[in-house]
């Protein structure tokens, strides 16, 4: 019965969505399923591959189709070739609940992204960003959170706000995942190391 109570999908279900964040989320889900106005009526509710790639080369990319079916399956549970609502929330859950930053993360970096951009213009500045951070990861970190989206400055040097585009914020969040990532498999290999038996000989 433990096993049942810890398994994936109930921990999912102990995640807590913020009202905000839900805002965010349900804002940025109906802006995908508009980017394709080729899409079959059957799947109007759905985020599609074009929705992606018409999205990504706004924000300045040039996916590949192969990246882009990669985003689409790394979350698509029912291998439709298409994101549902149900599998969008659920990917966003798997990565906020995530410690490992093992989870792949293409497409929620992207709707991170566009949940800081609110008027969907293709740039953040550190004052969009603060209301989700702050809301998810709380004063403490705040600062931390900032930092390695933007950097040490929040300003540029004539005092405006510095803003940061897409290509650049996924290099910064790739980089750090990275680093948590061997940090974590550091961790685990030495938490399984077998001691060493000095009497071995």
């Amino acid at each position: 019965m433990d096993k049942l109570t810890n398994s994936p999908a109930e921990i999912l279900k102990t995640v807590v969505i913020k009202p905000i964040e839900q805002e965010c989320l349900d804002r940025v889900f109906n802006y995908l399923i508009t980017k394709d106005p080729k899409k079959d009526k059957d799947h109007l509710q759905f985020i599609s591959i074009m929705d992606l790639a018409n999205t990504l080369i706004f924000l300045g990319l040039k996916p590949t189709r192969n990246q882009i079916k990669l985003m689409i399956w790394e979350v698509d549970d029912d291998l439709d070739g298409f994101v549902s609502r149900d599998e969008f929330m659920t990917m966003y859950k798997r990565c906020i609940s995530d410690k490992t930053d093992l989870e792949p993360r293409g497409l929620f970096n992207l709707v991170q992204f566009l949940m800081y951009d609110k008027t969907f213009k293709g740039r953040v500045t550190v004052e969009e960003t603060l209301q989700i951070l702050f809301v998810r990861y709380g004063r403490d970190r705040l600062d931390d959170e900032i930092k390695a989206i933007f950097g040490d400055e929040e300003k540029n040097p004539d005092g405006s706000d510095k803003e940061i585009r897409f290509g650049e914020y996924v290099e910064k969040i790739n980089l750090r995942a990275l680093l948590m990532q061997q940090d974590y498999l550091r961790k685990k290999l030495e938490a399984i190391k077998a001691p060493v038996n000095e009497d071995s000989d």
